[in-house]
């Protein structure tokens, strides 16, 4: 694999560059101004709040008792649980709707910087590096799935791993096994498990693209060791990061109900449909017509800007090195792979691990990100070997021109002939009071043969644009363009699947009513528990994620679901009428809570002999009881709850959930990160002081 090293410092300037770009693409959300819609507060929140509220308690965040009757929280694979940043942000500013979106632009941020740094290592023309940082953060991919949060961290570090991965392969080193370990480390704890599992293939494919190719004078031999070296140092660096994810994903695998394989129907769901590849040229026009895609409108974007799409076209045709192959093949792969069809049906039966992974789109990032490395190869040998605006890059131009039209005729055509368009609404729109609620009816008017003609148009001026870049060799005029043009795709598909219509500050509001930190809940029957209004259930989602009292009367929609939850809704025995605390023999005896976790629970009462007493949390290895200074294992009730049988003067009880062999991987997990983090600073530091002492 021949790759090269830039060797000029990263400027301050290209941060902002990105931070610019990144605030005006995204403007709808990053100016607070609308909320980040649907999964985001619902799902991937509620987790991160917790946590927050934990940490500045006091407690360690293991059992989160307010989802759907308690789950053990470092099983969550949706949280963050096991991410740095998300340990950061819990135990210094806190999360809130604020800070989790500003999560989310980091994010962002991220994405775009890995992926120009990842250029700069092929050390390939700058405005190339540019266009392709600012395509990956503005793709399809990232404008889509804003609401689904763990897909958008995952996405982030994958540039970045493939950037330490091939600098690890070119020079094995102390500093490059501690980078690669710890941002494999930070993919593995940030990422939804499909991305995962995606990125087990991607860089496997890598790895022996590495072994092969990389040496071709060097025997095999050689090679093979100096390989089997180097990646088992590597994969030995990363499981000792991630002993206490493994350890915790272990423990709660057999005890959920997505620990195996996805049913063969639900496998082929939510694809990022054939009809949906539209959308590279023109992307407003996958928000309308559900039934022409026929998929989520999340799973459908794959736009990465007019100018690198000719240019990934124009590479497919003309002569490649062995690196653009290889990411043009594996791009190809996993882009029908997201496809679903036949190619997901071969991988679900003979390739392990498909199976787990229940929406197919979700492996188009690897495809995305393939194809503008493609690209920015193409781009790159374009400025830097001064070749004209001719052959097969002009004609591929000009099929973008006919297509360009055809959309633009078609969208009016259908327009005028059936009336179906925002144009026949105006007067309606513009009545409607306030920015969000008028922005809300226009997008309902629109109509897809709208996004047509609009998409068309713009594509048209910029295609023109481009090619006059082209032909006078404007590349810093060009690279302008690129930016405008992903900053206009993002904008116009951002309120369609990024936002919701109420702001960030409506959303923090009915978040304020949520109790601060981790408080004594009331013994009250679990059907007084409070409850908010429907539309304020609609901004953040079951308001028992954050009520801060264990129980709910319906079960709560959440990714993790316990083998428990369905006896706990479905029992005939209705146990909603008692607190999530109660004695079985008396319903006159109220034991009292001196203190509360939510991962241990102080109880003080007066019991008679053998009383029995619940606590209403699903029943889970590791929860135990005390009393009179001995240790015992919870009983279940009923089959889902947690009990215990109190001896004979017995005053006082402690319920804990105490997950002994994870928290001893958890401690190993946190040391090593630390220890690398340290080692790789003390590093730099040397580094930094020996040039400054030299100058």
């Amino acid at each position: 694999m021949q790759v090269y090293s830039n060797s000029k410092p990263h400027s301050k300037k290209t941060f902002l560059f990105f931070l610019l770009i990144l605030f005006i693409a995204y403007l709808p959300a990053s100016s607070f101004l609308f909320f980040l819609k649907n999964d985001a507060f619902n799902g991937y929140f509620p987790p991160k709040f917790f946590m927050s509220e934990s940490l500045h308690a006091g407690h360690l965040p293991l059992w989160n008792p307010y989802i759907n009757y308690g789950i053990p929280q470092y099983g969550d694979m949706s949280s963050g649980f096991w991410s740095p940043i998300t340990w950061l942000i819990a135990s210094t500013v806190g999360y809130n709707a604020y800070s989790f979106t500003l999560e989310l632009f980091f994010y962002l941020l991220l994405s775009g910087l890995g992926t120009w740094l990842l250029c700069r290592q092929f050390k390939l023309h700058p405005y190339a590096c540019f266009i392709a940082g600012i395509s990956y953060m503005c793709c399809g991919y990232m404008v889509g799935h804003m609401q689904h949060f763990n897909w958008i961290s995952g996405a982030a570090f994958l540039p970045f791993c493939i950037w330490a991965y091939i600098r690890l392969q070119e020079k094995f080193s102390l500093t490059n096994i501690l980078t690669a370990s710890l941002f494999f480390y930070m993919l593995l704890s940030s990422a939804h498990p499909g991305i995962t599992i995606g990125a087990i293939y991607f860089f496997t494919a890598l790895a022996l693209y590495d072994l092969l190719k990389r040496k071709p004078g060097s025997k095999l031999l050689v090679k093979g060791t100096a390989f089997i070296k180097t990646n088992a140092i590597l994969l030995a660096a990363i499981c000792l990061l991630s002993a206490g994810m493994i350890a915790g994903y272990a423990d709660i695998l057999p005890n959920m109900t997505r620990g195996e394989k996805v049913g063969f129907a639900e496998a082929l769901s939510n694809p990022v449909s054939f009809t949906s590849w539209i959308s590279a040229v023109l992307p407003l026009s996958i928000v309308k017509n559900d039934a022409l895609f026929n998929t989520d409108p999340s799973m459908r974007n794959i736009y990465f800007g007019l100018c690198f799409f000719l240019f990934f076209l124009y590479a497919c045709i003309r002569k490649k090195n062995s690196f653009q192959v290889f990411f043009l093949t594996l791009g190809t792969s996993f882009l029908l792979l997201s496809a679903g069809g036949i190619f997901k049906t071969f991988a679900y039966n003979y390739l392990p691990l498909i199976a787990y992974v229940r929406l197919d789109g979700e492996f188009v990032i690897f495809a995305l990100l393939s194809f503008i490395i493609v690209a920015a190869f193409a781009f790159s040998d374009q400025i830097n070997s001064n070749r004209d605006f001719s052959g097969n890059l002009k004609r591929l131009y000009y099929i973008f021109e006919i297509l360009m039209a055809a959309a633009i005729l078609f969208g009016w055509y259908k327009v005028v002939s059936r009336h179906d368009s925002f144009v026949y609404h105006i007067k309606s729109i513009m009545a409607t009071p306030g920015l969000p609620m008028k922005l809300k009816t226009f997008i309902d008017h629109i109509s897809f043969y709208d996004t047509l003609w609009l998409q068309g148009t713009i594509q048209m001026l910029l295609l023109w644009g481009i090619k006059f870049c082209l032909r006078e060799k404007r590349f810093n005029l060009l690279l302008k363009l690129c930016v405008a043009d992903m900053i206009i795709a993002t904008l116009l598909n951002v309120p369609f699947t990024g936002v919701g219509k109420a702001s960030v500050a409506q959303v923090q509001t009915v978040l304020n009513k949520s109790p601060k930190k981790i408080p004594i809940p009331a013994l009250q029957p679990i059907s007084k528990n409070d409850t908010i209004s429907l539309e304020e259930t609609g901004l953040v989602g079951n308001w028992s994620f954050y009520n801060k009292q264990p129980g709910l009367l319906v079960y709560a929609p959440y990714p993790i679901e316990l083998n428990n939850m369905k006896y706990i809704f479905s029992n005939e025995e209705n146990l909603s009428s008692k607190p999530y605390l109660f004695v079985i023999s008396s319903s006159e005896k109220t034991p009292v809570v001196t203190r509360f976790t939510g991962s241990s629970i102080d109880v003080t009462g007066n019991f008679e002999a053998n009383d029995s007493i619940v606590l209403q949390q699903n029943f889970y290895r590791h929860w135990y009881y005390t009393s009179n200074n001995k240790k015992y294992s919870t009983l279940p009730y009923m089959g889902i709850f947690n009990a215990a049988i109190i001896p004979t003067g017995t005053k006082e009880l402690n319920f804990y959930f105490e997950p002994v062999f994870v928290k001893r991987m958890m401690l190993l997990s946190a040391v090593t990160f630390i220890l690398f983090f340290m080692i790789l600073v003390f590093i730099f530091s040397r580094k930094v002081f020996s040039k400054n002492k030299q100058q």
